[in-house]
């Protein structure tokens, strides 16, 4: 079997090469970025790296062809985005993706919030303009990932008077604690559900989670089930909530694609895969003692970060559990890969 897996840069698309490549080592796994560096620099995971320009999509259908692929992974949105909408294209390697419609909902925040008001389910208060919303009260845009675009307005002053995006929603900041339920589901079903709940995030004002732990609540699940049984859901989501001091759960987004922490449920002995790779040759177990996972090196910018702010709790659990973590991205194991994901963040493709 062979895959086609990136942006292969990406810390998330390398935890997802590494778990493939260790468990199922009969496949084989080529990967593509539009990052010139990735030509040097890429995970030791992948058989073999392109080049490739993120809207040439005759590219990709190319290496489709040319090297027999049965499985097109893009792992990045708005790469996912492009190729669902035309993914009888790419004849069967999407064929673990659903209804672009579904996909849709899933990734459109104000029709998610309009889907979960209909199916009673919690979320933020939702405000039409600026003019009418409370404070403290949260801009986003309302199809963008990776907390790109947010903006947490505490007071008048920092009401923004020139936003750069156009779809926006502005919902109330619900003070709590970032919590998740991921899986792949296939028709409504969810398959594999493994919670998280952030440890810390960067930047700490509310960004991506740099260290994450594993966290169990039987509402996520019936939260999660509750909305892709309605919309019969198939491809892989990750639900965000926040968990208020009073025990509530608010639904904040859902991310219908391959998610930034995927490597805390693998490392953990969750295989969202098998539904697609069938069974792996080497068994996957699940451990007694769970493991915490962190994005490195971003995870000591956060920690900085919160020091700064006299925040010692992020530095201390890691510190604690530093024997219990492990990263991402490995330099020790996987050092051009490791590289990749430093160069990312620095150099615009």
């Amino acid at each position: 079997m062979n895959i086609l897996l990136g942006d292969i840069s990406s810390y998330k698309g390398i935890a997802v090469a590494k778990f493939i490549k260790k468990n199922y080592p009969e496949i084989k796994i080529y990967s593509f970025d539009s990052r010139q560096f990735t030509t040097i620099f890429h995970s030791k995971y992948v058989y073999q790296n392109f080049l490739i320009e993120e809207d040439n999509l005759e590219s990709y259908l190319e290496i489709i062809n040319k090297y027999d692929i049965d499985y097109f992974i893009p792992v990045i949105n708005n790469s996912l985005a492009r190729f669902w909408n035309i993914k009888s294209d790419f004849k069967m390697t999407l064929s673990y993706l659903g209804d672009i419609e579904t996909y849709s909902i899933l990734n459109d925040k104000v029709r998610l919030h309009e889907l979960a008001k209909s199916l009673e389910i919690k979320t933020p208060n939702r405000y039409e303009s600026l003019e009418d919303a409370h404070f403290p009260f949260v801009i986003k845009p309302t199809n963008l990932s990776s907390a790109k675009g947010v903006l947490y307005v505490n007071n008048k002053n920092e009401i923004p008077k020139d936003y750069q995006y156009d779809n926006i929603i502005i919902q109330d900041f619900i003070q709590g604690v970032g919590v998740g339920y991921s899986f792949y589901c296939e028709k409504g079903k969810i398959i594999n559900g493994f919670g998280h709940k952030r440890l810390a995030e960067y930047p700490i004002s509310g960004g991506s989670s740099t260290y994450r732990e594993s966290y169990k609540d039987p509402r996520m699940h019936k939260i999660a089930h509750k909305i892709v049984n309605h919309l019969e859901y198939t491809g892989f989501a990750m639900f965000e909530f926040k968990l208020t001091k009073s025990n509530q759960l608010y639904l904040l987004e859902v991310n219908p694609r391959i998610w930034g922490s995927i490597n805390l449920g693998l490392i953990n002995g969750f295989n969202y895969f098998d539904r697609i790779l069938g069974a792996p040759k080497i068994k996957v177990k699940k451990r007694k003692k769970p493991i915490k996972s962190y994005v490195s090196p971003l995870i000591y910018v956060s920690m900085l970060q919160s020091l700064l702010k006299f925040r010692i709790e992020p530095s201390a659990v890691y510190f604690f559990n530093i024997f219990n973590s492990k990263p991402d991205v490995s330099l020790l194991d996987d050092p051009k890969g490791y590289i990749s994901t430093i160069l990312r963040k620095l150099i615009k493709s």
